[in-house]
């Protein structure tokens, strides 16, 4: 690395986005404590906890005077990021915009047509993020620096991909560069019920070993872990500087090495932490044993969620999940007997689906013990094979994927019109949670001050259900 002229200015923001959750932004922290630990001025502004986004926006720019503004988002937020992006250079014209995050991971030439958008960072951001800032200090060509998108002389280039941490006890997280205690509130919470105690979001791995054509492929299809230890120190930590009641462990397979799973469990509850464990992003339903469950029941996990998505043999054939639904309804049944809360994920409006198997999963899901689920429909979101499916089909017409949201129909190559299966999602809500067995295992795992939130159970059958909008 050359010798830098001087220390950067970067704020990082996530962008104001509706009803979206207010979730910690851990992406964003990782990104800040790397670019802290290298000597560089940084901030972070989340909008999304903002009464006044507009105002808190333009205030921070002029007060902090930033030369960079990373703004981290998902497919389903780019309208607001964008607009954020358009707000920031008509504060502040000769900012530099780097876009990072999920959404930023394939296909640059769909965000970087904007003008508002000077950079992108490919995948994992902590190490490239400090070479480019190393570059741009130095004016070394750009080209140079792994996972990175940019435009140059009208043309977009696209350097070689970087490849995946390998490390990660190596990113720490500088919890001081956040108001921690912001994110106590429920509307911050990851699950489907709202946490009632004070409860942080974790990541002890990144990465999945399956291929599921639905899903995004940011780390690559491998897994790297935190060390056990770390992992502990971790939340010891966090239990002793902020009195942390719960942890919402955020992994995308936190169960498929099962030894390690009930090593870090095992720990827990050796080390008497005396806190709940929640596993709100899902894990895998063919990843359990007898012995699992006890030790999640003696670490405190009290929910988790299921990534199941149809429950038709032939959809999880197309879907490439490599998931036998057969042991689904044993999983649960000894999951609830552990007193373990389990929520349910599926999908509806898969290519071929038909009103049959849509009815199948619906059936699935409602025969299930399940305390909550929710029923998704399917988007062709970028970096899936899903989609790069549907592209190369010519069955996506329209290639730009900005303005994907949770609750319309993005594309729909199943047997029904789109109005059918935004019909068929709400009867799936009301037929599942129409239900005194699933009013009893909701009321059984929330608090009823937690049913108030508006991110309760309640209010979401209603948004998914009957209204409207």
């Amino acid at each position: 690395m050359g010798v830098r002229d001087h220390f950067m200015k970067m704020l990082l923001l996530r962008p104001y986005a509706g009803h979206i959750g207010k979730v910690m932004p851990l992406g964003l922290l990782a990104v800040a404590s790397v670019l802290k630990r290298a000597g560089h001025d940084v901030r972070i502004l989340d909008l999304r906890l903002s009464q006044q986004p507009g105002e808190d926006l333009q205030n921070t720019l002029l007060e902090f005077d930033p030369e960079y503004v990373g703004i981290g988002l998902m497919t389903i937020e780019a309208e607001y990021a964008f607009a954020t992006a358009a707000q920031v250079k008509s504060i502040k014209k000769d900012v530099t915009v780097i876009f990072g995050g999920p959404h930023c991971s394939h296909e640059p030439q769909f965000i970087l047509h904007d003008p508002n958008v000077d950079l992108l960072v490919v995948g994992e951001a902590e190490i490239t993020i400090i070479e480019l800032f190393d570059a741009l200090q130095n004016n070394t060509d750009l080209a140079s620096v792994k996972g990175i998108a940019y435009r140059k002389n009208g043309e977009y280039v696209l350097t070689p991909e970087r490849p995946v941490i390998k490390d990660l006890d190596w990113v720490n997280q500088e919890y001081g560069l956040i108001r921690v205690e912001d994110y106590f509130q429920p509307e911050c919470s990851t699950d489907f019920l709202p946490a009632t105690r004070r409860f942080m979001s974790i990541v002890t791995s990144r990465g999945c070993p399956f291929k599921c054509t639905y899903c995004h492929d940011l780390f690559g299809k491998s897994i790297q872990y935190r060390s056990p230890e770390v992992v502990l120190q971790e939340m010891e930590y966090l239990i002793e500087t902020y009195g942390v009641q719960e942890f919402q462990i955020l992994d995308d397979v936190f169960n498929v090495n099962m030894k390690r799973c009930k090593q870090i469990l095992a720990m827990m509850a050796e080390r008497k932490l005396n806190v709940k464990i929640c596993f709100p992003n899902g894990v895998r339903a063919d990843f359990f044993d007898d012995e699992m469950i006890e030790i999640m029941e003696a670490a405190g996990v009290y929910r988790l969620a299921l990534g199941i998505e149809s429950g038709s043999s032939r959809i999880q054939k197309i879907i490439d999940k490599k998931l036998d639904i057969a042991i689904i309804d044993n999983v649960v049944k000894k999951l609830a007997r552990a007193n373990i809360s389990v929520h349910g994920f599926f999908m509806l409006g898969f290519p071929s689906e038909t009103r049959e198997e849509m009815d199948e999963t619906i059936k699935f899901a409602c025969n299930l013990d399940l305390a909550t689920a929710n029923f998704s429909l399917v988007t062709p979101n970028p970096g899936t094979r899903l989609r790069e499916t549907l592209v190369e089909e010519k069955k996506l017409q329209n290639k730009e994927f900005s303005q994907y949201t949770f609750d319309t129909v993005n594309s729909n190559e199943s047997k029904l019109d789109s109005a059918d299966l935004l019909t068929m999602r709400k009867a799936a809500y009301r037929q599942f949670y129409l239900s005194p067995r699933r009013l009893w295992r909701i009321f059984h795992t929330t608090k009823m001050k937690g049913l108030l939130f508006g991110k309760s159970p309640f209010t979401l059958l209603w948004r998914n259900a009957f209204s409207s909008n």
